[in-house]
């Protein structure tokens, strides 16, 4: 058995999960390694929605700029359809049955508004087929010759003070490291099971068949419409009959490549390759279409969640600790957050920042969150059903729903009018999946690493459309543009890479400043200083300044008030005042794990 190599962190799986960590390690300064058994990233074109918290995310890494020269448009993106057909020159051919727009939609209108105001980047779609090798380009950058694809984990044993991995190299010879901690980050085929984590929930929902294809759709495509699902008599129910998207890499009608989803029975055995070529050729009413099939995949649809997200020194993320149905765009995202609120804690213990309880605050704070958006997408999809049953189709009955359908689109028909009038307002409730902003910005840690102080959460919107920005601790940073000597920055660019805190204030909290950066200088912890004023104010050099007061109506504390902001742009803690050195002192020590709870502000 060969000598163990030393490294600090191993990282199995060089998914979405394993290749962020892997640059926001390597940002943070961790030494690690990633094995990926598969020689390259994934073939297929899953996982395309990226909302606006990871896009934040991806901005304070560098990592935003290509995923938006590469993404969808936003215009192109801007509407969800249900219709009969994209071609065909029947009576009841390329018919909408309805609409739902989405955040690309018009500027200026309400909805993109909201999602303009209240993050720096829309969301954006980006199959993982295309995100997945910009992420290892960069991981592999930041971390040359350690991000290893053809290197297969056999086994792992976790000791006192070590965890051993096993690895069989690409040359065929064998490996051993001794990491301080090891993240499965491999979809649960080996890291989960190992250390006894059961995946909760109801399994076996249905089977989907996802295809995806090349083909020229040009002459048929609204350039605006990110899905359609089809849905015709002869098919019976939507979520029976397929919904497609384009996957680029040219948007919109003009789009290469595409996919095509649909269900079958989930004790169907596995579709073929020419079935699935029928069944595209026939919901589109394109027999002759030609069209090369790239990929085809039968997945069966659950909402699971670990019981347990680590066990001693080997941690899970991604889809090893969630997997739930697409619906809402959650799998990537849930993931890349997990990997960011795990990097910096991980550096901290490794660095010797902080007690090695802080790693005890990643399953605190990312276990419930992963429940919440689990159930959530398993809701949202469970609503389609919802929209099949106002669509008013029968199973196995193609003349009574042709008929139905005929009745719906008659012009001179009252009930026909009205069919179609309350079908468009069961499809508005679908914005629970496509509108569901809060859901992405508006999560908050129940308990974790931050000092509560007190305050009641601001209530949460039971359908995830609005969104209210707070400084609470547990909360997201509200993103606020300010002005730095003529350039525009978001207020979660003040944190920078490096795993440092931060500290806003006013002007006037220089005794705030003063005592933060003692503290932090005492606990070796990087921070750096944000101190806002108002536009009539003539800023200082090191100030920022509120030009549009967007900062004024969120940060939620008075003149000399302060807010610490984490490494992961969640806030610590904050003060609705002034205070003491010894408040922000104490609230390190607690942020970190130094010592026992502490009392802040006379708050428990």
């Amino acid at each position: 058995m060969p000598e163990p190599i030393e490294v600090p962190v191993v990282i199995i799986g060089g998914g979405s999960c394993g290749l962020s960590l892997s640059i926001f390690l390597s940002d943070h300064g961790v030494q690690h390694i990633l094995f990926e058994r598969h020689a390259g990233t994934s073939i297929l074109p899953k996982a395309h929605i990226i909302n606006q918290r990871t896009m934040e995310i991806f901005r304070q890494h560098g990592i935003a700029d290509e995923i938006i020269a590469q993404g969808t448009p936003p215009r192109q993106l801007s509407q969800v359809v249900w219709q009969t057909s994209l071609a065909g020159d029947g009576p009841l051919d390329r018919k909408i049955l309805g609409t739902i727009h989405t955040w690309g939609c018009k500027q200026g209108t309400e909805r993109n508004n909201t999602y303009v105001r209240d993050a720096p980047h829309l969301p954006t779609n980006l199959p993982l087929l295309r995100s997945e090798p910009i992420l290892r380009s960069i991981a592999e950058t930041r971390n040359p010759g350690k991000v290893l694809f053809s290197h297969t984990v056999i086994d792992f044993e976790e000791k006192e003070d070590c965890v051993l991995v096993y690895v069989s190299n690409k040359d065929g010879t064998n490996s051993v490291y001794r990491a301080a901690y090891l993240v499965g980050a491999d979809g649960g085929k080996m890291v989960g099971p190992k250390i006894g984590v059961e995946m909760e929930g109801p399994k076996g929902l249905r089977k989907i068949v996802s295809t995806h294809f090349k083909a020229d759709l040009s002459e048929y495509w609204d350039d605006r419409t990110g899905i359609a699902h089809f849905c015709n008599p002869s098919l019976g129910l939507a979520m029976r009959s397929g919904s497609m998207l384009p996957l680029g890499p040219t948007w919109g009608r003009y789009s290469e490549e595409w996919q095509m989803h649909f269900a079958i029975g989930v004790d169907d055995p596995l579709f073929p390759r020419e079935d699935a070529v029928a069944r595209i050729r026939q919901l589109l009413k394109l027999p002759d279409l030609e069209l090369e099939v790239l990929s085809l995949s039968n997945w069966v649809l659950e909402r699971v969640l670990a019981n347990k997200y680590c066990q001693g020194r080997v941690f899970i993320g991604g889809d090893s600790a969630h997997r739930h149905p697409p619906t809402t765009g959650l799998g990537l995202n849930t993931a890349v957050q997990d990997s960011q609120n795990l990097a910096w804690k991980l550096a901290y213990v490794l660095q010797g920042k902080a007690d090695v309880s802080l790693l005890d605050t990643y399953e605190m704070e990312r276990l419930p969150t992963g429940k919440i958006n689990c159930d959530w997408a398993l809701f949202t999809s469970q609503r389609h059903h919802v929209i099949a049953k106002a669509i008013g189709f029968e199973e196995g009955k193609p003349e009574a729903n042709e008929a139905h359908f005929l009745n719906m689109f008659d012009e001179g028909s009252e009930i026909g009018k009205a069919s179609r009038a309350y079908l468009q307002y069961v499809i508005d409730g679908q914005k629970v999946e496509f509108a569901a902003h809060e859901m992405d910005l508006g999560f908050v840690y129940p308990q974790g690493s931050f000092v509560p102080d007190g305050t009641v959460q601001p209530p949460r919107d039971p359908m995830h459309q609005h969104y209210t920005p707070t400084t609470r601790p547990g909360h997201r940073l509200p993103h606020a543009w300010l002005d730095c000597r003529g350039t525009m920055i978001s207020t979660h660019d003040l944190v920078g890479t490096a795993a440092d805190f931060l500290l806003i204030t006013d002007r006037d909290g220089a005794e705030w400043v003063d005592a933060a950066r003692k503290a932090a200088k005492a606990r070796s912890i990087g921070l750096r200083v944000a101190q806002i004023v108002a536009p009539m104010d003539r800023p200082l050099v090191e100030e920022y300044v509120d030009l549009e007061l967007q900062w004024a109506e969120v940060k939620g504390v008075g003149a000399k008030g302060a807010v610490l902001v984490r490494p992961d742009n969640i806030v610590a803690w904050r003060s609705s005042g002034p205070g003491s050195a010894q408040d922000i002192a104490s609230a390190f020590d607690q942020i970190l794990g130094r010592r026992g709870k502490v009392t802040l502000n006379g708050v428990n």
